[in-house]
């Protein structure tokens, strides 16, 4: 087995036993790797190693030679939940290790080839140990892992990318509430290998101004009856589009629509901007719980000098999950958005550095702060007579190693 065939087989590896994923732009990662984290997630037209694929694949036509990346993120959640009658509770999920793995080599002056691998979506919560009543033992757990193979094409001054995608995704919904009405207490986790792709494309039009833009196709996903036994517990057992509609199983990774614009000044300075869209209103799952498109605005300046880099960044997206009005399937899906599935943070602070240990090896981390926000949405259909009001902010920390050959 050659060294790329090896390498190879390791990324595929490691993919496949990867821990769980967790989110920022709604139920989507903002960024992969470090750098392109320290810079608000603003990569599709900034080129940052092999590790740029997840942003735009047409990327690796920047690339010089040859290099694998690995990082890990440290990600820690805080959400708390006032579960059916206002008592507060936390949620036990707050830690999570989400690692990627990239590899990238270029084999002639116009073409270069990758495979890498990261965790790109989640969410989940932990109320198995607040008051059984309130909060209902809930405890839910979505991932998604992409596993990247990329070709690219590159010429003097412009670039094209593709990227067949596949998808390995986890789903665990479980929750016991007052009225008895237990569902999935064994924790089943469904698991689904879904595939799609992803393209892109870059142009110089100067040698300081790079513009691009990217597309991640949609991935369909049906997760067992996760959803819909979830649903059952609720009342929600009817045919579709009546007044007690059954929840449907699938949820499947929406599309994204991204463009962006790099500006370096000196070999000094680089400032960044993107901006994407996350089509969950059109993605099966997702639009059934009231999910809308969600706009991504991202921003990053990175100062480089011999031998190290540092960097700092804004991402912001408004809130994706639209509340529903009153009436008892309504509530439930409020509900279920609010409290186990809380993807309603909004605005992100970014910054981070690197340092070249040697001519080969460079060393970078980033850390990401996303502030508090409070969100209350309508459940008197549930018979409740207080709203349901969640909180969720963010803390992450990564590391990343890139290795030049």
């Amino acid at each position: 087995m050659n060294k790329n065939t090896k390498i190879v087989a390791a990324l595929i590896a490691l993919g496949l036993v990867s821990p769980m994923a967790y989110a920022t732009n709604g139920a989507v990662m903002m960024a992969v790797g470090s750098q392109n984290t320290a810079l608000g997630g603003s990569g599709v037209a900034n080129f940052t190693g092999a590790d740029s694929v997840f942003a735009n694949p047409a990327m690796l036509g920047k690339s010089k030679a040859s290099e694998v990346t690995g990082g890990i993120v440290l990600f820690k959640p805080t959400v708390t939940n006032d579960g059916m009658d206002g008592t507060a509770a936390t949620s036990d999920a707050k830690t999570s290790y989400i690692p990627d793995i990239s590899y990238s080599n270029r084999i002639s002056d116009s073409l270069t080839y990758g495979i890498a691998m990261a965790g790109i979506a989640g969410m989940g919560v932990d109320y198995t140990a607040a008051n059984a009543n309130t909060h209902i033992r809930a405890k839910t757990a979505h991932t998604v892992l992409h596993i990247v193979p990329t070709i690219a094409y590159n010429q003097k001054d412009y670039g094209v990318g593709f990227s067949p995608v596949m998808q390995y995704g986890t789903l665990m919904i479980s929750y016991n509430n007052p009225a008895g009405a237990a569902r999935n207490t064994a924790e089943k986790v469904d698991t689904v290998t879904a595939f799609g792709f992803s393209m892109g494309g870059y142009y110089n039009v100067t040698p300081e101004v790079t513009v691009a833009a990217s597309y991640e196709s949609e991935i369909a996903a049906k997760y067992g009856t996760q959803l819909s036994d979830a649903g059952t517990g609720f009342g929600l057992t009817g045919a579709a589009g009546t007044a007690l509609a059954a929840f449907g199983d699938d949820l499947n990774q929406p599309a994204q629509m991204k463009a962006g614009v790099a500006y370096t000044m000196n070999d000094a300075l680089t400032v960044t901007a993107d901006y994407k869209i996350i089509q969950y209103g059109s993605a099966k799952g997702w639009k059934d719980f009231n999910w809308k498109d969600q706009a991504v605005i991202a921003v990053g300046g990175k100062y480089a000098a011999n031998g190290y880099w540092l960097g700092l960044g804004y991402n912001h997206a408004d809130d994706p999950i639209a509340e529903l009005g009153a009436g008892q399937r309504n509530s439930t899906v409020n509900f279920f958005n609010n409290m186990m599935f809380p993807g309603v943070v909004k605005s992100s602070y970014t910054f981070g550095g690197g340092y070249a240990v040697s001519s080969a090896l460079d060393i970078d981390a980033a850390v990401v702060i996303t502030p508090e926000v409070t969100k209350s949405v309508d459940v008197s259909g549930l018979g409740l007579t207080t709203a349901n009001v969640t909180t969720h902010s963010q803390q992450a920390m990564s590391v990343s190693l890139r290795y030049k050959f």
